[in-house]
């Protein structure tokens, strides 16, 4: 839906739509893979200090931008930076 609102902005386009739609969808979906059971853990252990949080917390980020690069690979998308 994200995709599809930013689409309207009249200096905004993608190349391939199909695709922006469909695996940028699916790269979204990759966050909440990880970060839902993590919150869901963090909030139910009420023994951990602040410093366990944010240790937990880095390592979801972590799985994240992994996860996300390990797509991108196996679907054979350049990674290009300006």
């Amino acid at each position: 839906m994200e995709t599809l609102t930013i689409s309207s902005f009249p200096y905004y386009s993608f190349e391939d739509e199909f695709m922006a739609y469909t695996v940028g969808s699916a790269f979204y979906g990759i966050y909440f893979v990880f970060s839902f059971p993590m919150f869901y853990w963090l909030e139910d252990n009420n023994s951990m200090t602040s410093w366990d949080s944010l240790v937990y917390a880095s390592g979801c980020g972590m799985l994240i931008l992994t996860s996300l690069d390990l797509v991108r690979l196996v679907l054979g998308i350049q990674l290009i930076v300006p």
